[in-house]
């Protein structure tokens, strides 16, 4: 769906982010509404910190620019549907998997850095390298969102739907486009989504428990 989205909007920049938008949204609020109480409340916290993170790193930091030089509507919503796609794919990954996968990722992060010059993959691969040792539990998530991130990134640019500074404003870093280690954002997602899922379960637990 995303993909549908991301070629309207080439065909059509405004009305094609317009039409995108209505049919996310409504895919995303039908999929909120038969959610479960938890699932709901994770869907909730992956829609607040993935638009509260576009609008820091694109319209503040401005490390990359949407070709309207605005958040697309079909965003918010698009990000619903990449997180539960990456749930659904990481039910199939083994820890040892996910670990095989890492090293892969290593790998071509390291390719890129050499032949094309994406220092900012590199400093962005230690950072989803620090996260996936400190949250074990999470790995063949993260593993897994790694590769569907990097999907979406080799499509999202070459349309044109957005594109990377040259260089990343204030760190100095060259980057290319598309960025191979973008998925360090979505690791760091994914653990503020499932840290604030946790936080909130475990103060409804205490406010149930505390003496009236």
């Amino acid at each position: 769906m995303l993909a549908i989205g991301f070629a309207l909007e080439r065909l059509s920049p405004m009305w094609g982010q317009i039409a995108a938008g209505v049919g996310l949204w409504a895919f995303a609020l039908v999929v909120l509404s038969r959610a479960s109480g938890l699932r709901r409340r994770m869907l909730f916290a992956v829609l607040a910190w993935a638009s509260a993170g576009e609008l820091f790193c694109s319209l503040v930091w401005g490390i990359y620019t949407y070709r309207l030089g605005n958040i697309p509507h079909f965003l918010p919503p698009g990000h619903i549907i990449v997180f539960m796609l990456g749930l659904q794919l990481a039910r199939f990954v083994t820890p040892a998997a996910a670990d095989r996968l890492t090293a892969a990722y290593a790998v071509l992060t390291a390719c890129a850095a050499i032949l094309l010059g994406d220092e900012f993959s590199v400093f962005l691969f230690a950072v989803y390298l620090a996260v996936y040792r400190l949250k074990p539990d999470l790995r063949p998530l993260l593993a897994t969102m790694f590769l569907v991130t990097l999907a979406l990134e080799l499509v999202g640019t070459a349309l044109g739907t957005w594109g990377w500074a040259p260089r990343v404003p204030a760190l100095g870093l060259a980057t290319t486009n598309p960025l191979f280690s973008v998925a360090a954002f979505y690791s760091m997602l994914d653990t503020l989504v499932f840290l604030t899922i946790r936080s909130r379960i475990q103060r409804f637990v205490e406010l149930k428990l505390s003496p009236r």
